[in-house]
């Protein structure tokens, strides 16, 4: 018996050794939902620098990460099973390992207004920095009031400076895009009023496609920024169809089309403008998406940062789940606001003007580390307390970082003019600039 014994020692051993090896060679060639360990790590890893998964990595093989990996191996051609083989694998390595150079290429978007008094007109930050852009956006054309699809073009741009910004950005080779908005139409008139009747009516839709068609070959853009911010939720649809119509008449054309959307965090609706978007759908036909992470605080909240990094990286985790992050711009805000304490709207700020304001009052500027941005607060002379919240170069180095961190797009600049000069500086750092 006792022989017997020492002659099966070596032969359990020999089968433990050989089942540990067999499921060592598995693991190492397959991952799935359940598995756990450095090996998940590394894949949550991978795909997080990809822009798959918004997700930390836990090292936990979740539905996050299968569903991650369902949408890779779908946007290669490989067989859709959410497991991580030896083809994954192999995929998975070949995309992450190319070389990086030190600079990616990014697009840079600036948007353009008119002078706003105090605030300059964007002019002179294109004809200084029309090197580091791929398009400006002028903001200058308006759903007509009536709802019919017309448009109006609106005169904060002067028609010589017009034409002077369409000279300034083909001697630097930035795309032109027509911005076309619903908003700022007072005498109790509301947006997503207009905008409902236009898009509930097939035969106006079609009339503003074709208006916006006719605007682009006319005038010599390259493209449309759509920018119809306010609608209801309930024309959510309505928006898409919209969308689908205007990339059936543009896209042929060779023009291309962005929307700006509302910035939000998630699906759960919160009486914002971002309940009436539906981000899968416009990204499917949309040539780039610019989510709009500002105003976190603004004209009527109390004060606090414009654009938290953390809050800015929610938005753009819940973004690129819905929409390929290679198509997501990520809106950044160049202003600040001035909140008085006895009440009131905020003063919008430039970059100068804050520096100004806290030099005329003496107050020091501080900044919030969990906010990364800065901010300072004075007494006016009527005894008023005042809280400003702005941005600068260094809260704009996180938001940038972000954009490399999940393979965005690139960034869209809300407004030229009124950003700290020393932030071009920081986008030469991080980017190169695309050209179209």
């Amino acid at each position: 018996m006792f022989n017997c014994r020492k002659k099966l020692i070596p032969l359990l051993i020999l089968m433990i050794f050989t089942f540990n090896f067999t499921c060592i060679a598995y693991a190492s060639q397959y991952l799935r939902q359940g598995d756990y360990g450095p090996d998940v790590v590394a894949l949550q890893e991978k795909l997080r620098q990809m822009g798959y998964l918004a997700a930390p990595a836990t090292g936990y093989f979740g539905p996050l990460t299968e569903a991650a990996v369902i949408k890779l191996q779908a946007d290669y051609n490989l067989i859709i099973d959410g497991i991580v083989g030896p083809q994954t694998s192999a995929l998975l390595t070949q995309l992450t390992e190319q070389k990086i150079p030190s600079r990616q290429k990014k697009i840079i978007m600036g948007y353009y207004t008119g002078k706003e008094t105090p605030l300059p007109s964007s002019l002179s930050s294109l004809s200084n920095h029309g090197s580091q852009l791929t398009f400006i956006a002028p903001f200058r054309y308006r759903l007509n009031a009536s709802g019919t699809g017309s448009l109006d073009t609106l005169g904060d741009i002067p028609e010589k400076e017009f034409r002077e910004l369409f000279t300034v950005a083909r001697q630097n080779k930035v795309k032109v895009l027509a911005l076309v908005h619903n908003l700022l139409y007072g005498n109790g008139i509301q947006g997503r009023d207009v905008a409902h009747r236009i898009l509930s009516d097939p035969q106006k839709r079609w009339s503003l496609v074709m208006n916006i068609f006719y605007l682009l070959k006319e005038n010599g853009f390259d493209g449309v920024e759509i920018d119809i911010e306010d609608i209801y939720p309930s024309d959510r649809q309505l928006f898409n169809q919209f969308l689908i119509e205007l990339a059936a008449q543009l896209k042929p054309a060779g023009y291309y089309i962005s929307v700006a959307l509302p910035a939000k965090t998630s699906d759960a609706p919160n009486m914002s403008w971002g309940d009436s978007f539906d981000y899968a759908t416009i990204g499917r036909y949309a040539d780039q998406v610019v989510v709009m992470a500002y105003d976190e605080h603004g004209a009527y909240s109390g004060p606090g940062p414009i654009a938290s990094l953390p809050w800015v990286e929610k938005v753009v985790q819940y973004t690129v789940s819905k929409i390929p992050a290679p198509k997501v711009m990520l809106g950044i805000p160049a202003y600040g606001f001035d909140w008085n304490y006895d009440g009131g709207f905020p003063r919008y700020l430039s970059h100068e003007l804050a520096l100004e304001t806290a030099r005329w009052y003496g107050a020091p500027v501080r900044w919030n580390t969990w906010a990364q941005a800065p901010y300072f607060t004075y007494i006016d002379e009527n005894g008023s307390r005042h809280e400003v919240w702005f941005e600068n170069a260094s809260s704009w180095a996180g938001k940038l970082d972000l954009i490399t961190r999940y393979n965005l797009k690139g960034a869209a600049i809300w407004r030229l003019g009124m950003e700290d000069p020393d932030s071009w500086r920081v986008i030469g750092e991080k980017f190169i600039t695309a050209r179209y």
